[in-house]
């Protein structure tokens, strides 16, 4: 694997990347089913569009430590929402996520945050991960993200048969490769080559993940499993990207058929305790309203992950043959129930499996 992506990796840092900012992403027809999931936070009609906020500071690489057995307590300690004018009781509690196979393992939580200035409907529910607990990975789809230099058996679109008695959940990747050409890598496979000024989500071979700006990963190159590009970082060093309050404008983080910014959006972020994953979706945000929530639940780095209706989920399993769909996290989630366990998902997608426990050392020889 390192053979096969170290080279590229070194080729697009040693060139300044030339291509133009990415479409809008753009909305398709629903897949065949649908569910729904447990009701979502209260929502109210939207009111007008406020002001523009202000500028952030400059974003810089991120440094994150590794996870270990050992540090901070899990769930992360409760954040204060962003806006205090639009915040509900109980914004920014985590508690611990007990559906599921994810019930008793302690490892993911949920929280809700309301994190507009002015309107109170638009909300993002956080979900945290720990990676103490829970290990990432990421699957190519079998259509998504097109690539003309990996075989159609390297794009299975399923969960690994081996690895559905530990499934957790499943979440979505990113664009279509069309909108951008992110990159994309898996174990070797290179199905679109890096882009130097993606927000880059990688994954390295003892389980830690990695969230930041491509060349700031150059010095963990050979140590990538596999990643995901997105549009620029949301947050990255702690600091929300300086486009984000002008985003109409910077047409950074997409958009829906006709324009409308103020839809879903997905995000995946790593806490400040480098520890934990963060998972956020969000109903009627812009990126900004987003990436807002994640600074506020702790994210010292964030990505952007697909956006709209039909291409954005956070399915929750059990512990079934074949696993089942038990919470889709929040209402009116488009899904195909047999979906990556059974039927091959033509997107890319992450899954989240538990961590097999420590074979006990074994006892001491007698003197």
């Amino acid at each position: 694997m390192v053979r096969r992506f170290f080279p590229c990796f070194l080729s697009i840092l040693a060139s300044a990347c030339s291509a133009a900012p990415p479409p809008l992403d753009h909305s398709a027809p629903p897949p065949p089913r649908a569910a729904a999931s447990p009701a979502a936070p209260a929502v109210t009609t939207p009111p007008p569009e406020p002001a523009e906020t202000s500028a952030p500071a400059i974003a810089a690489a991120p440094k994150v430590p590794a996870p270990t057995n050992s540090g901070p307590p899990f769930p992360p300690p409760a954040f204060t929402p962003p806006h205090t004018r639009t915040a509900k009781p109980g914004d920014g509690a985590f508690t611990l996520l007990e559906e599921g196979a994810a019930q008793g393992t302690g490892a993911l939580a949920r929280a809700v945050v309301h994190p507009h200035p002015v309107k109170p409907h638009p909300y993002v529910v956080v979900v945290a991960v720990d990676l103490r607990k829970v290990e990432l990975h990421l699957v190519a789809g079998t259509e998504e993200p097109t690539s003309s230099g990996v075989s159609k058996d390297r794009r299975p679109g399923l969960v690994p048969a081996a690895d559905l008695p530990s499934l957790i959940a499943v979440f979505n990747g990113g664009f279509m490769a069309r909108h951008g050409k992110w990159g994309m890598m898996v174990d070797g496979d290179v199905f679109l080559p890096p882009r130097e000024e993606g927000c880059t989500a990688a994954i390295l071979g003892d389980g830690s993940v990695r969230i930041a700006s491509f060349p700031a990963l150059a010095p963990l190159a050979a140590e990538i499993r596999a990643y995901r590009q997105t549009p620029p970082c949301l947050i990255e060093d702690g600091a929300l990207h300086p486009r984000l309050p002008n985003e109409d404008t910077a047409r950074l983080w997409g958009a829906a058929e006709g324009g409308n910014r103020e839809i879903r959006r997905t995000a995946l972020g790593l806490h400040a305790d480098g520890t934990t994953l963060l998972f956020a979706i969000g109903e009627w945000v812009w990126a900004r309203d987003l990436a807002a929530a994640m600074k506020s639940a702790g994210a010292v780095s964030a990505a952007e992950l697909d956006i709209n209706w039909s291409y954005t989920r956070f399915l929750l399993y059990d512990r079934s043959t074949p696993p089942a769909v038990v919470s889709t996290l929040i209402e009116k989630v488009e899904y195909t129930k047999s979906g990556y366990v059974t039927k091959p998902a033509p997107r890319d997608f992450f899954y989240l499996k538990q961590k097999r426990a420590a074979a006990p050392a074994p006892p001491d020889a007698p003197g």
